[in-house]
């Protein structure tokens, strides 16, 4: 009996099924006076996701973006921005997700994890809609970080600053 225990007991972590990501990205957005927005987009979101019997709540894994896959609408602007985000050193941002949490409203979750940015890490919660339909897992999260807990100080130019908050947004299909 005990033999059979600790086999049932040894099999659950294989019952964890590893998601396949179809599509992703990544979207930034901060301002800066005088300039409309800042929105830089990495349409090449990398994930490694499992899931234990279709439980949302035992979502674990990673997602990565490579920082110079970020691109907005002007070229010039986005240099500048790999300049200070010094991406020949720090070339991927990560995101470990720790757990997942119900919300109160219909398909809504609080992912919990640790991002590693810029040599830093720091605990990062997501306001995510998390729907299955037809086979496929989709997750649309939206979060917030401040520049400065990475230790970056954003440019300004005389006295127009890029603003230090970081609105994300991230959706994932798998």
């Amino acid at each position: 009996m005990k033999k059979m225990f600790m086999m049932l007991l040894l099999a659950l972590p294989l019952l964890a099924l590893n998601l396949e990501l179809k599509s992703g990205y990544v979207a930034a957005h901060t301002e800066m006076l005088m300039d409309k927005t800042i929105d830089p987009t990495n349409n090449y979101l990398n994930a490694s996701i499992t899931i234990q019997n279709n439980d949302i709540t035992t979502i674990k894994g990673k997602f990565w973006v490579e920082i110079t896959l970020f691109t907005s609408d002007k070229g010039d602007r986005d240099k500048s921005m790999y300049e200070e985000l010094q991406t020949d050193k720090f070339k991927l941002a990560t995101y470990t997700i720790t757990n997942v949490t119900k919300a109160d409203a219909e398909d809504s979750y609080t992912i919990n994890g640790i991002l590693d940015f810029h040599g830093e890490k720091k605990e990062l919660s997501a306001n995510a809609k998390i729907t299955t339909v037809e086979g496929s897992l989709t997750i649309d999260a939206s979060s917030m970080i401040l520049m400065s807990d990475y230790g970056i100080k954003m440019p300004c130019m005389i006295f127009m600053c890029v603003r230090d908050q970081v609105d994300l947004l991230i959706k994932a299909t798998f």
